[in-house]
């Protein structure tokens, strides 16, 4: 650490994910007895960013606020925030996708490590490339020793984790196992009196308006939105969803990271994606222009995400379950994958599936916790992305990693004991971890 005394976090853009990982990463340096680590929010409004530390007194002790009206104001005088953002030990972009780059730049600059949520991937040129812009980045993190973890979350994030510990333990059977396909399914499910989204919902207009990506003979192909769906029975959940096909980060990083495997595709499914489909159905997604208004140039597309209803504040989303407007939701990601295994004395291929997944169910329970107020994905995706930095943060005191990595990358520079352990870790925050064989 910088100080040698605690770790210091620096995130960018405040949010129901970014206090979440923020909690987690405080209280897991408690339990393993290391000093409380100090926290410095990059923020556009210091008010405004109050209200995500809802039950968080703790945090805000150890919190430093640096209020910038736009963040290019911290990218474009690195020195003048040497003394604040650059003692950080590592910089997490818990805002928009589009500041990954220049967040990564000042990570250099300051020469410390880098963590992202999520990537800008509804581009053609990422389709055609398949290749992250952050991924532009690794030889300069790789001279300089320091590691940037890109797509840390749940899904993606905790997804991959589990799928490249799975792939990489295959290499250890007495016989050749090959994947000849992964396919992720996630279910976003919420029971409740009134419309509330668990992300904003311009991010996913754009997701389910993006034209789905698959991979298939090792070549990308494409979908339209919302076709060839499939009924799927998901672990923990009573009844069957239709789930569709959608693009996520997990399409291209698996298919960067384990080019053997000719198949990948990925579907969501649960009510806010049926929200979105008789929205994408009635036209109302369009990117077309509605003439006739007082503004020519205002699209349907654009008047849909200006009146949708936001995301709430920490404490409605309290105050929505303890009245019980919010009666249960339910986060599931399964991988499927399916395997081909040749025995050594037996000619016949075996074809089997294997799935493992994580699954998170116990919204309710988080009432008047330091997490009360977080949703049912915000949780998840902070808890996994903070377990899985802090644990990168700890091993890279000790041994090598560095350069731009995805979270599948991680188990076999953590190896088995290391990833034991933080899957148990993940179990202890009540996010459900499931492995199956099945013929």
């Amino acid at each position: 650490m910088k100080n040698n005394t605690s770790m210091t976090i620096a995130f960018f853009g405040v949010g129901a994910v970014g206090v979440v990982m923020a909690r987690v990463l405080f209280e897991l340096c408690h339990k393993n007895s290391l000093e409380a680590p100090n926290f410095v929010f990059v923020v556009r409004s210091h008010a405004r960013a109050l209200a995500h530390f809802f039950r968080n007194p703790e945090l805000l002790e150890r919190s430093t606020f640096v209020e910038a009206e736009a963040f290019d104001a911290v990218f474009d005088a690195p020195d003048a925030y040497a003394q604040t953002v650059g003692a950080c030990d590592v910089l997490v972009n818990a805002s928009v996708p589009s500041f990954n780059l220049p967040i990564m730049k000042l990570a250099l600059a300051y020469g410390a490590h880098y963590g992202d949520l999520a990537s800008d991937i509804y581009t053609q040129a990422l389709v055609e490339t398949q290749r992250f812009a952050q991924q532009d980045h690794a030889n300069a993190f790789e001279a300089k020793g320091l590691f940037g973890l890109i797509n840390l979350g749940i899904s993606p994030g905790v997804s991959n984790f589990l799928i490249g510990e799975r792939i990489a333990h295959f290499h250890n059977l007495p016989y050749e196992t090959r994947v000849k396909k992964i396919s992720i399914q996630l279910l976003e499910e919420i029971c409740s009196k009134e419309l509330v989204f668990s992300w904003a919902p311009h991010v996913a207009i754009e997701e389910i308006s993006f034209k789905p990506v698959y991979i298939k003979n090792h070549k990308t192909k494409t979908l339209t939105p919302f076709s060839k769906s499939k009924t799927y029975a998901f672990p923990y959940f009573q009844n069957s969803v239709e789930v569709y096909p959608v693009f996520q980060e997990e399409v291209i990083s698996l298919a960067q990271s384990f080019p053997q495997v000719p198949e990948i595709r990925m579907h969501v499914g649960g009510n806010e994606v049926e929200l979105m489909k008789n929205l994408y159905q009635l036209n109302l997604l369009s990117n077309r222009y509605c003439y006739g208004y007082q503004d020519s140039r205002i699209s349907i597309s654009s008047i849909i995400k200006d009146v949708i209803p936001k995301m709430k504040s920490p404490e409605v989303i309290e105050a929505y379950i303890r009245n019980k407007t919010i009666k249960h939701a339910h986060f599931c990601a399964v991988a499927d994958l399916t395997l081909e295994v040749r025995y050594p004395n037996n000619p016949k291929k075996v074809t089997c599936t294997e799935s493992v997944g994580v699954s998170f169910v116990d919204l309710t329970s988080l009432i008047k916790t330091p997490y009360s107020g977080a949703t049912y994905i915000s949780y998840p995706t902070g808890i996994g992305a903070g377990v899985l930095l802090f644990h990168a943060l700890l091993h890279a005191q000790h041994h090598p990693l560095k350069g731009v990595l995805t979270t599948e990358a991680l188990p076999p520079l953590f190896g088995p004991a290391l990833c034991d352990a933080i899957k148990r870790e993940l179990g202890i925050y009540k996010l459900n971890l499931f492995h199956a064989i099945a013929s």
